[in-house]
């Protein structure tokens, strides 16, 4: 069947190569049948998706005369086939295109047609001028007919009907629960072509048998069921527009089965009224290939939709909308935190360990017991994670241990003799427990020295008086000694903050044994809780990239964004909200 098949096309199209035909038709399916197989609804395929297929397709009774329509067609029987296919360029731009190809026509000896042959492309453009989640569908369409068919017999005698046919349209399409609805309008521009003196010469005051610019309307409706065959009912009219009025109608019923990605379909109906190229009857059978559903469904909470298509529903059950949600399909964290995105906080418990390394989302601990807090089970003052006796509770005997078993610390700084650098002299644990150093004599230890090879004074934190510092190494903080001024209600850094961000990762890159820094970015309690978070994050990200930029190490800085949670004054005056605006900067 296959075999034959191809071999019928080809032999139409040589066969269309010396005597192709030209267009008689008004009726072509739609390429990406997003509404019905022949009625658009306004909607394009997306960017990247497609439809194409091949459809067989038999008419009966063209090209009837004006005087009557019993009086017998002109052209009895056309037998073709329409390849057709479409492609979203972009989201709402759709480009389509539609090429017949007749295998048989019959005619009586008045209109001389060739039997076989190509009949007139047709190039299409479709734009969605609503968004996918807009509540109705529209868009508008221009479709260009080539001319590469060769003219009937009767059109060779008078010289018409050789040129481009253009049909511009607008299209409205509506889904309601399980059914979809659409409408038409539409106009085609063609030469006018007189049919009548094949026959015979039309009588005083007959109209003849003119066919040229037409106005026509579609309708459909059917359902948008998923799965299993589909029905759809269409109906188009047409209206002659500078000609007398004859107006012709077609209907067509047809069902669609989708399986898998591969759509078989049929269509069949009648034709009504006296306009000549309204065939009586016309089938269609034919089968499509394509990467997106045929309709949107409807938007049913429990039935299958996609989220972008239906904003006001809330698919993950998290009470925030899908237009709202930034994970539409992961539910919201349930154990009690308020969260506006629809995507749960990403550190819960605020222990700087995110919830998808954290052991305890919910419980405060620390990174190295996985997020989860810290236990002693012998009660020895030494977390399990650190004991290497865990059940047996620390030696009394006035030695400092780190591991729960008993280790000598001889130098009692609080560093276990086995990680201590200097185990018989008291150091610091900045110096692996050796005493502080001072490299360049000034005074000032190197761990407190913002220029630890460079003599400088203790005012100015052991570097020159010229080189004005603006940071102070502490214990647990480097302490700046003005802020960082940032755009406001933005995450763009000032340049006046420039100064005190290079002065700070000069203390950086001279103090290598500060291994981890935390910025934390702060804001006071004005506007909404979630945006301000949402900011203090953008900022201390901005100040990390700063220094990353500045030569610090990427692994040595982490970011978080604390909000409004934190404020070091209260927010009740205008001086403490000021406070509250910082950048802080913790050593871990």
């Amino acid at each position: 069947m296959t075999r034959r098949l191809l071999s019928m096309m080809l032999l139409a199209t040589a066969a269309g190569a010396q005597a192709p035909t030209s267009d008689l038709e008004q009726v072509w399916l739609d390429p990406s049948a997003r509404g019905s197989l022949i009625v658009g609804n306004g909607q394009t395929l997306p960017q990247g998706k497609f439809r194409a297929g091949l459809s067989l397709f038999y008419t009966y009774g063209n090209f009837r005369t004006a005087q009557s329509t019993a009086v017998a067609p002109l052209l009895t029987d056309r037998l073709g086939a329409q390849v057709f296919g479409a492609v979203g360029l972009f989201d709402w731009l759709e480009l389509g295109v539609n090429v017949p190809v007749m295998f048989y026509q019959r005619s009586g000896p008045e209109l001389q047609v060739a039997g076989a042959g190509l009949g007139n492309p047709w190039v299409n453009l479709k734009a969605q001028l609503l968004g996918r989640n807009a509540p109705i569908s529209l868009g508008i369409g221009a479709g260009i007919g080539i001319p590469v068919g060769m003219p009937t017999q009767a059109q060779t005698n008078i010289g018409l009907g050789t040129g481009l046919e253009v049909a511009p349209r607008v299209q409205l399409g509506k889904v309601f629960n399980a059914w979809q609805f659409g409408v038409e309008v539409g106009f085609l521009f063609r030469n006018t072509v007189d049919y009548g003196p094949v026959t015979f010469t039309p009588e005083a005051g007959q109209p003849g048998n003119l066919v040229g610019h037409q106005l026509w309307a579609g309708l459909f409706v059917s359902t948008v069921n998923q799965t299993g065959p589909r029905g759809e009912f269409s109906l188009r009219g047409f209206v002659p527009v500078g000609l007398p009025a004859r107006a012709g109608i077609e209907a067509q019923l047809g069902v669609r089965v989708p399986v898998g990605p591969v759509e078989f379909f049929a269509s069949a109906g009648p034709g009504f009224g006296g306009e000549p190229s309204t065939p009586l009857a016309r089938v269609y059978l034919g089968v499509a290939f394509g990467n997106e559903p045929m309709v949107r469904p409807p938007c049913i909470e429990g039935e299958p939709y996609e989220p972008l298509d239906c904003p006001e529903l809330d698919k993950d059950g998290d009470g925030v909308r899908n237009g709202e949600d930034q994970a539409p399909l992961d539910p919201e964290d349930r154990d009690g935190f308020q969260d506006e995105d629809g995507v749960p906080d990403p550190d819960n418990d605020q222990d700087g360990v995110l919830d998808v390394d954290d052991r305890c989302p919910n419980e405060a601990g620390v990174a190295e017991n996985g997020g989860c807090p810290d236990v002693d089970t012998d009660g020895d003052g030494i977390v399990d994670r650190l004991d290497q006796a865990p059940t047996e509770p620390e030696d009394k005997d006035g030695f400092q241990d780190e591991d729960g078993v008993p280790d000598p610390d001889n130098d009692q700084d609080g560093i276990l003799d086995v990680d201590d650098a200097c185990p018989l002299e008291a150091g610091i644990l900045r110096e692996r427990g050796c005493p502080p150093k001072d490299d360049d004599g000034d005074g000032v230890p190197n761990h407190e020295d913002n220029c630890p090879q460079e003599a400088g004074v203790k005012e100015n934190q052991g570097c020159p008086a010229a080189k004005k510092q603006l940071v102070v190494i502490t214990e647990k903080k480097l302490q700046i000694l003005d802020r960082v001024y940032f755009d406001t209600g933005r995450a763009s850094i000032q340049k006046r903050s420039f100064g005190l961000l290079d002065n700070l990762a000069n203390v950086l890159s001279a103090h290598g044994e500060i291994a981890q820094v935390q910025i934390e970015g702060h804001t006071d309690n004005t506007g909404n809780e979630a945006k301000n978070k949402a900011l203090s994050q953008s900022r201390a990200d901005s100040v990390r990239e700063y220094l990353i930029k500045k030569g610090v190490a990427a692994e040595r800085l982490t970011a978080l964004g604390f909000g409004q949670e934190n404020p070091a004054e209260p927010n009740t005056t205008a001086k403490g909200r000021d406070a509250n605006r910082r950048v802080e900067f913790t050593i871990k």
